[in-house]
């Protein structure tokens, strides 16, 4: 088992982008800071944040055959990163994690 790390994430991605969003995930939460996590946790509060951060700019649950003028030429359905993403949205909370998971349910079937 790798145990996250934020602050020393080293961890071998097979693509750069696999790395970026990994990264750029992290920093999201990392900006976001840990008391503010807790706050809007204790308080059960909507994390639309993530849901636009996740809408600007993911493409792990593109379907393969996917098309449309949005879509990168790299977005793929790939089990192993979306392992990747599991881990570090549910290092910062369930209720991230839980969202993605609602997600996946609904297109894992698609891709």
């Amino acid at each position: 088992m790798i145990l996250l790390n934020p602050k020393q994430h080293n961890r071998k991605y097979p693509d750069v982008r696999s790395r970026e969003v990994m990264l750029k995930t992290i920093e999201f939460f990392e900006q976001k800071g840990k008391a503010k996590i807790k706050e809007d946790d204790r308080a059960h509060t909507w994390y639309a944040d993530l849901l636009e951060f996740q809408k600007a700019g993911e493409d792990l649950l593109d379907p393969v055959d996917a098309a449309g003028p949005q879509r990168r030429s790299d977005a793929r359905w790939d089990t192993w990163r979306n392992i990747e993403f599991n881990e570090i949205l549910a290092f910062y909370g369930l209720a991230y994690w839980y969202t993605w998971q609602v997600s996946i349910l609904g297109l894992g079937p698609i891709g």
